[in-house]
């Protein structure tokens, strides 16, 4: 469970809430992400804040929490610091801490600013990889490291981890930033990263997306999706996995913007069911009644279409608060912080509600000992030294081999010219920088030259000049987007590199369900992700240095006409 608070911190907590006014505890319950009335664009909203723009608005309306959507920096740094100065509660400072998640846009290298901090999070394998590489304790030492980290640059807060069960295989947001699809492989990785995370009191972690995404193929961003399952396959799957990091000490739940029909109508589809973050029967009664959880629920992102298509945008924050929310994560803060004061003075929503939330809220930052000092001393040399080693060794022990050969690719020996053919879906989340396994090619000998998503001809022309060629696909299903792997590539993968070339290896770096789509493809490497030591890993495996033991955390999807049809 939660920890307990000392004397000396819950003091603090009663003495803080006793003296607020309900105003200031409405303001306690809000998160954003920017601080700007109408900001013109997201750029402008995540990237371009300053210091004076914060405290502008912590004038107003003073925060509980800001959600930070960039990296650590020594700039960034000296804005948190400003605010925390500023303010008279500490603001507790959120950010999507996700492993791996960085790494497709950030390649870093010699070349990186020098005041470009090195973010171990960035750098990071996918959570996936983390599973398949099958060792909880280096699982821990990574997220333990990564705290400290982030904790010394003023971040509190990481709205991660994922402990969604990825049983579906066409859902747009688990993928490789779940577990897998094994209810144990999720509470061993799960536990070990909010251990890692707030052991000693150095970050909160939070568990997302209650009460569980993956099953439906649909995105909570464009609209409500469900949990399908029935109760009793939830409370085997899912409810143990929320009841065990519950009982680990967790100290936030995500709610998402998913509904779960069995448990509110008996019946495991509908449409018509509201999601969690608008349900008090699955907040309340579900979550912390039957659950026991203690700590803060969190809202999903607010702007996400699942919730506001279910309820006037006015009423988003209320509806949200009265099912039991605690925090409302990237709230329109003016409007909302309005709508919120006014259902309290109207006797929509009551003084109680709102002081229970902030209590809970100051309980957190208590736990953080934010009330002493909102950041910490940086880690050691030696230590980040050592915590890019075991990163680098996860990545080496995630390298799955999917589909072995016959024969296989043959190993590379250097002195020999490569051809990259990336495949991969344009969009704000693709990604085809493999610069870095080119890279560890040619300090092979290679020489190394890149096609991406060609056409007919351009294979054609080039693929007899090489002795090697590799097909890298790099897709990862991400929110917003149904695309599949390679739509224009599929024609000219099979024609030519299938038919005019005796060493074609494929890898991808991405979706462990690539074979569905290319399912006669006759070898597959898979690295979860392409973070620079997955691709340093791929680079390994095809140089003869490394071989592939990574434990797929999914099974083969099926993909029968019954299956679809049932």
């Amino acid at each position: 469970m939660i920890t307990e608070l000392n004397a000396e911190d819950r003091k603090w907590v009663d003495s803080t809430l006793g003296s607020m006014t309900i105003e200031e505890c409405i303001a306690q319950m809000l998160v954003p992400h920017h601080p700007f009335e109408n900001p013109q664009t997201h750029f402008e909203s995540v990237t371009n804040a300053t210091a004076d723009d914060w405290l502008r608005l912590l004038d107003e309306i003073p925060l509980g929490g800001i959600c930070i959507r960039k990296p650590p920096s020594d700039e960034l740094k000296l804005v948190l610091e400003k605010i925390q100065n500023h303010s008279k509660i500490p603001v507790i400072i959120g950010s999507n801490i996700e492993l791996g998640s960085s790494s497709p846009a950030r390649i870093m290298n010699e070349n990186t600013p020098r005041t470009e901090v090195f973010d171990y999070a960035s750098y990071s394998p996918s959570m996936m990889a983390f599973a398949a590489a099958n060792a909880p304790d280096l699982t821990y030492e990574t997220c333990r490291f990564i705290a400290e980290q982030r904790r010394s640059y003023g971040y509190h807060w990481t709205f991660n981890p994922i402990v969604d069960l990825n049983l579906n295989f066409r859902n747009p947001i688990t993928n490789i930033r779940s577990l897998g699809d094994d209810t144990e492989t999720v509470l061993t990785h799960a536990t070990a990263f909010i251990r890692g995370f707030q052991d000693g009191g150095v970050m909160a972690a939070t568990a997302k997306h209650f009460p569980g995404d993956g099953t439906d193929e649909r995105d909570q961003h464009l609209l409500t999706t469900s949990n399908h399952l029935n109760l009793n396959d939830w409370y085997k799957t899912y409810g143990l996995i929320w009841k065990t990091v519950i009982d680990s000490g967790v100290n936030a739940i995500m709610c998402g913007h998913i509904a779960f029909p069995a448990y509110e109508q008996g019946i495991p589809n509908s449409n018509h069911t509201l999601p969690a973050t608008l349900s008090k029967n699955l907040q309340v009664k579900l979550l912390r009644e039957e659950l026991g959880f203690q700590g803060v629920v969190i809202s999903d992102a607010s702007p996400m279409t699942g919730m506001t298509s279910r309820v006037k945008v006015s009423d988003r924050a209320i509806e949200n608060i009265l099912a039991g929310t605690d925090m409302c994560l990237l709230p329109e803060t003016i409007k909302d912080y309005g709508f919120i004061k006014n259902a309290v003075h109207e006797g929509r929503i009551s003084e109680e509600i709102i002081r229970d939330a902030t209590k809970r809220i100051l309980e957190l930052k208590a736990r953080l000992t934010l009330h002493k000092d909102s950041f910490s001393a940086s880690p050691a040399k030696s230590s980040q030294g050592n915590a890019k080693r075991i990163i680098n060794t996860v990545s080496d022990k995630s390298i799955t081999l999917l589909r072995r050969g016959n024969p296989e690719p043959r190993k590379l020996k250097g002195d020999e010219n490569v051809l990259f053919v990336n495949v991969f879906s344009k969009g704000p989340f693709s990604n085809s920088n493999l610069e870095p396994m080119a890279n560890s090619l040619k300090n092979e000998g290679c020489s190394v030259e890149l096609l991406e998503n060609p056409t007919d001809m351009e294979l054609r022309e080039n693929l007899p000049n090489f002795h090697s060629v590799f097909v890298n696909v790099c897709h990862v299903p991400m929110s917003g987007s149904f695309d599949q792997i390679g739509a224009g590539f599929g024609q000219a993968l099979w024609r030519i590199a299938h038919m005019f070339h005796d060493n074609v290896a494929y890898t991808c770096f991405g979706t462990p369900y690539v074979l569905a789509e290319l399912p006669h493809v006759p070898n597959m490497l898979l690295s979860y992700g392409a973070s620079v030591p997955a691709q340093e890993a791929v680079a390994k495996v095809y140089l003869g240095k490394l071989e592939p033991k990574g434990m797929l955390p999914v099974k083969e999807p099926d993909i029968s006409w019954q299956n679809i049809l049932s």
